[in-house]
């Protein structure tokens, strides 16, 4: 496996895990026996790419709510059983300056050898765009932890040469008549790495590795309200055509791109830092 896969495939990997379900509806992260309970609380926040209240309690009995979004923690929204708190409880947006008493606070709640639960509910405050938020990645970094790592460990391969791209006429033609979204999606070419639509008159067309592409389209049947939701507070028209990228923040990761137009929607895996090709490939497609 390539090593620059492994963000893509731990991410939609940790979407399909089995859940584990404690009394009163929690879902069990890190049972008592876990070797990094912090590792699966970050990780937890990692796959967490819309606007999310996420409520993390321990056995100990303490707990805490973080608003979450595209991989960002924004704000400390409550906090129960856990001191050194204010600072970060009294911050509208939590800033680069909060993260050493947020690292503190998750290590608290996520105690070593106690049972670690999760629940996810809708956020309580305005999320404009405006939050910027601590990246995950960071805390992660400051904790020396490796949110991508998943299963058994593999030998790293010898690099394959990337074959070259399709020249711009030869992708005219492919996307055919077929509309917009499948246009857009052969226009970003490599950068999109696995993508299905749904709906409208391409609806079923996918590209890239069937795994992914089949990781997705479970990921949308469960987060469609949401994707839609996100889809039309960006939309300068009801039901328009739209493009968002969740966690583009994250220079060096991947992101997830969504798209609606003509009645079908385009989810797709990027790779790395796509803005500009995006960019070019929604216009390009539009012409």
């Amino acid at each position: 496996m390539n090593r620059g896969t492994l963000p893509i495939v731990a991410r939609l990997q940790a979407l399909q895990s089995p859940a584990r379900l404690a009394p009163g509806g929690a879902r069990v992260v890190a049972d008592v026996g876990h070797p990094s309970p912090l590792a699966a609380l970050l990780r937890e926040v990692n796959e967490t790419m819309l606007a999310r209240a996420l409520t993390f309690e321990s056995s100990t009995g303490c707990s805490m709510t973080v608003d979450v979004a595209g991989r960002r923690v924004l704000r400390l929204a409550g906090v129960t059983g856990l001191s050194g708190a204010e600072t970060c409880l009294a911050a509208p947006s939590l800033e680069d300056e909060h993260k050493d008493e947020l690292i503190k606070l998750f290590q608290t709640v996520a105690a070593p050898r106690h049972e670690l639960r999760v629940m996810s509910g809708p956020v309580r405050h305005d999320t404009d765009g405006l939050s910027v938020g601590i990246p995950v990645a960071l805390l992660a970094d400051l904790c020396l932890i490796e949110l991508n790592e998943f299963g058994e460990a593999e030998p790293e391969p010898q690099p394959e040469p990337e074959p070259a791209p399709a020249p711009a006429e030869d992708l005219v033609l492919e996307a055919g008549d077929e509309g917009f979204l499948p246009a857009l999606a052969l226009r970003m070419g490599p950068a999109l790495a696995a993508w299905l639509i749904v709906g409208g008159s391409a609806d079923g067309r996918t590209g890239g590795a069937e795994e992914m592409v089949a990781h997705l389209s479970g990921w949308l049947e469960d987060e469609a309200e949401g994707v839609s939701r996100q889809l039309d507070m960006a939309s300068l028209v009801s039901a328009g055509p739209v493009c968002i990228v969740l966690g583009a923040t994250l220079v060096d990761g991947h992101s997830i791109l969504c798209a609606r137009a003509d009645g079908g929607i385009l989810l797709g895996v990027i790779e790395g830092d796509a803005s500009h090709s995006l960019l070019k490939a929604w216009n390009a497609a539009r012409g």
